[in-house]
């Protein structure tokens, strides 16, 4: 387990049996400086460690973002996303990450998906991987993350072409 530290810190660790990364951020991001360390600690996290894209779990806990770094968060997760993150599963988000996270997700189509336990969530990669997988042989493209999760276990409302 690597523990990045600071004014906040993020427990990383690499689950070899499910390859998946966990990771524990305990942390109140409330300004753009510390936004852009968040930012550097995890891309030189995967950057460092992986070739390609990583699954990625996140557990909320002791994690937040203020209003006025909401935004700016939301793109830089989308910087994650785009370089280093193939998919991604919260877990125990507080409202306001919730929400800050499903906006980023709508904003940059990149995963909002909330799930209860770090169990559920590997569950819901293994399934995204099989579909994805499916996908691939079906048409020999790799699937947006977003996806490939099934409506009812992302924690956005649905659109209202949905409904």
């Amino acid at each position: 387990m690597l523990r990045v530290t600071g004014r906040g810190t993020i427990d990383f660790r690499h689950d070899a049996t499910s390859d998946v990364v966990i990771q524990t951020p305990r942390w109140t991001l409330d300004s753009p400086v510390e936004v852009m360390r968040w930012y550097q600690m995890q891309a030189g996290y995967f950057g460092g460690r992986f070739r390609e894209p990583k699954d990625v779990i996140v557990v909320n806990d002791a994690f937040d973002v203020t209003p006025q770094v909401a935004t700016l968060w939301g793109q830089y997760r989308a910087r994650l996303h785009e370089s280093y993150i193939r998919f991604s599963v919260r877990v125990r988000s507080n409202a306001r990450v919730l929400l800050t996270t499903n906006t980023s997700a709508v904003r940059y189509s990149i995963s909002a998906v909330e799930c209860a336990s770090v169990e559920e969530a590997v569950a819901a990669i293994r399934g995204a991987r099989e579909r994805a997988s499916e996908s691939k042989a079906i048409s020999g493209a790799r699937p947006r993350q977003t996806a490939s999760f099934p409506a009812a276990a992302s924690s956005r409302p649905p659109k209202a072409s949905e409904s």
